[in-house]
């Protein structure tokens, strides 16, 4: 495995955690009351997705990437 493939997966699991941070903070407010446990809880799923659905988060990040380029 190369270093670039490794720095790729590094850079999709950082995404899918701030995925999860942003999904947490709003269910944090709204359904838990407590935004801090909204975040640490979206960042153990966004770890969690991005190891257990690396094409999910695969294809998510090249469609951010793509709009983020435009």
């Amino acid at each position: 495995m190369s270093g670039d493939s490794d720095d790729t997966r590094g850079e999709r699991v950082v995404f899918a955690m701030l995925v999860g941070v942003a999904f947490g903070a709003a269910l944090g407010t709204t359904v838990l009351q407590n935004i801090t446990q909204g975040i640490v809880a979206g960042v153990v799923v966004g770890t969690l997705a991005a190891l257990i659905f690396p094409a999910w988060t695969d294809r998510l990040f090249e469609t951010v990437t793509d709009k983020l380029e435009e």
